[in-house]
């Protein structure tokens, strides 16, 4: 199941417990619903899971929050979702489907600048 994400809110909080992720983002569906939560841990932080299933809760090491804030603020449609098999419950990010060689678009600030 996927649902697209329209809007994100990003928390960077501060503290010292050891088990708690101190960088968050929550997903918004186009109601202003929350429909995931994306946390990032430090490298070899042992992480419990998710105690509520009603929303998607995605894992990431901390090293990967640039990238997915990239994604977020560049990519359009975005999508996110989950699957379950024998092995557990796993949820991903994904983009709409995008053409070969897109490429971003450059838009001149000043008339006289080449593309």
């Amino acid at each position: 199941m996927y649902t697209e994400i329209k809007s994100y809110r990003i928390f960077l909080d501060s503290g010292s417990q050891k088990i708690r992720s101190f960088t968050t983002i929550n997903l918004f569906d186009t109601a202003d619903e929350l429909i995931g939560v994306i946390n990032f841990f430090e490298e070899g932080l042992e992480v419990n899971g998710p105690k509520d299933f009603d929303h998607v809760y995605l894992q990431y090491p901390i090293l990967k929050f640039p990238f997915i804030v990239d994604i977020l603020r560049n990519e359009k449609p975005i999508y996110i979702g989950y699957w379950e098999n024998k092995y557990g419950r796993y949820g991903r990010i994904c983009t709409g489907k995008e053409p070969i060689g897109e490429g971003e678009i450059h838009i001149p600030l000043f008339p006289d600048q080449a593309l």
